[in-house]
């Protein structure tokens, strides 16, 4: 039985019934038996109200949530969409190229935020990981009839990804970090983010 201010206040007053009792069984005067279930009782109020003060404060310490870092939510976003893209049926090439784009954004994600986390290219990987590839690539695509789907276009458009995604990781292994804003512009404009 878990210790709450009802389970508490419960125990209070079955302790209150016995100490009527027990005073009555021991010949007390009426009087005395009422102080000291008065007495008990106040104690078991105090005592209900401190246990639910601190189980109340202790739960708004461990109920409030750090924020999640970008690279924490791209990932995320990425290991959300790489489930749907599974449960959906499409020519294995489509999704080999979608999945390796997942790939390369889930290895360069905490990459870039660390080396330029207040950069236009990081925003523009991070926007990438959580809202184009997943919501303006994926959802869409899959979202098309089978019929509707031109595979080739798509993977030749993903394809362009695909180097964008290599080029931004050699910049990083080279640490060419002046070329960050120029090529961040360049991604925008090209994938329309």
């Amino acid at each position: 039985m878990k210790l709450n201010s009802k389970n508490l206040l419960i125990a209070g007053l079955i302790v209150l019934g016995l100490v009527l009792v027990l005073s009555y069984f021991l010949y007390m005067s009426a009087s005395l038996s009422f102080i000291i279930a008065f007495l008990a009782g106040i104690a078991f109020y105090l005592l209900a109200g401190y246990y639910s003060s601190k189980k109340s404060s202790s739960n708004d310490s461990s109920s409030v949530e750090t924020p999640k870092s970008e690279t924490e939510l791209g990932i995320e976003s990425l290991l959300s969409i790489n489930i749907q893209l599974r449960k959906c049926i499409m020519p294995v090439e489509v999704r080999d190229t979608f999945e390796q784009i997942i790939d390369q954004l889930l290895e360069l994600l905490p990459k870039i935020n660390q080396a330029g986390p207040d950069g236009e290219l990081a925003w523009v990987i991070n926007r990438m990981a959580t809202e184009y590839l997943p919501e303006k690539s994926i959802k869409p695509y899959i979202a098309l009839d089978e019929a509707a789907r031109n595979y080739k276009s798509t993977i030749a458009a993903l394809s362009g990804m695909r180097s964008e995604l290599a080029e931004v990781e050699s910049m990083l292994a080279a640490r060419k970090t002046g070329e960050f804003n120029s090529k961040a512009k360049f991604m925008k404009q090209r994938f329309n983010i």
